[in-house]
């Protein structure tokens, strides 16, 4: 596995492999949200987002595949970092997504869900 870490880092830009180095030290595992974040997914997500707060305090997500997302995903990852900051945490964001962006702007959460990527 050493090796794999070693090879991964020559294919990474700095910013993305400082993020690598970050979950590794922190041992996160990271979450990758689907392509369509809709009611109809919520109730899975909810559960992976309860398993992953199980395992560890820190929550990564990996929302570069999300092409859209209504209001009951975006009130699902509130919910989410209401939870985190409470334990003096907040979600890792990896990747970008112009359509959960633009649900959360329309919602007025910007400053609540800041999803300023780290990649």
């Amino acid at each position: 596995s050493y090796f794999l870490v070693v090879f991964m880092a020559f294919s990474l830009s700095q910013s993305k492999l400082l993020l690598w180095i970050e979950l590794i030290r922190k041992s996160l595992k990271m979450l990758k949200l689907p392509n369509e974040l809709s009611i109809v997914q919520v109730d899975v997500l909810h559960q992976d987002l309860l398993s992953e707060l199980n395992n560890s305090r820190d929550i990564c997500l990996d929302i570069s595949d999300v092409m859209s997302a209504d209001t009951a995903s975006v009130q699902l990852l509130c919910a989410l970092q209401k939870h985190l900051l409470t334990i003096n945490q907040k979600i890792a964001w990896v990747g970008s997504s112009d359509a959960l962006t633009n649900a959360i702007e329309q919602l007025g959460l910007s400053e609540y869900l800041a999803s300023e990527s780290t990649n």
